[in-house]
């Protein structure tokens, strides 16, 4: 459903492609997506393979793509994901993260990287960022911030 922009003007949902292989996760993440306005929930996968499918059949605006899935590590499906769908932008979604973790998703094409500690209100910030263009790698690390 369209939602209104700031100039009142109506624009498209984002189209959120949820890639997590932990069910309550995903169960969590896509019944909280029910509830957010402008952003559309148009698929799900388990796994690197599912999300490269799902990718080539929904053309999500966001790909939320976990990090370690049962068949790959998810920021080397980066590359894959955006052969399927250029405009697709990814948004990587983890438990922890390092300076070099940061770098190889910077490198890989990734349009951010979140960590899962956040709060609800800060992810869908993340994704609405990301979904209008900007790249978003804000990460608290033990020894400093890191804003690119």
């Amino acid at each position: 459903m369209p939602t209104s922009s700031p100039s009142g003007r109506e624009t498209e949902p984002i189209r959120l492609l949820l890639v997590e292989d932990h069910s309550q996760v995903a169960l969590a993440l896509g019944s909280a997506f029910e509830m957010v306005p402008g952003i559309e929930l148009v698929g799900q996968a388990r796994g690197v393979e599912e999300a490269v499918a799902a990718t080539a059949e929904h053309r999500p605006d966001v790909v939320l793509l976990d990090r370690r899935l049962p068949d790959g590590d998810g920021i080397d499906a980066i590359g894959r994901l955006h052969e399927q769908w250029a405009e697709a932008r990814v948004l990587v979604f983890t438990g922890g993260a390092d300076r070099s973790v940061i770098d190889r998703v910077a490198a890989a094409g990734g349009a951010g990287l979140l960590l899962k500690a956040g709060l609800l209100e800060d992810l869908v910030a993340t994704i609405r960022k990301v979904a209008a263009g900007e790249d978003s790698f804000d990460v608290e690390l033990p020894e400093h911030r890191i804003r690119r």
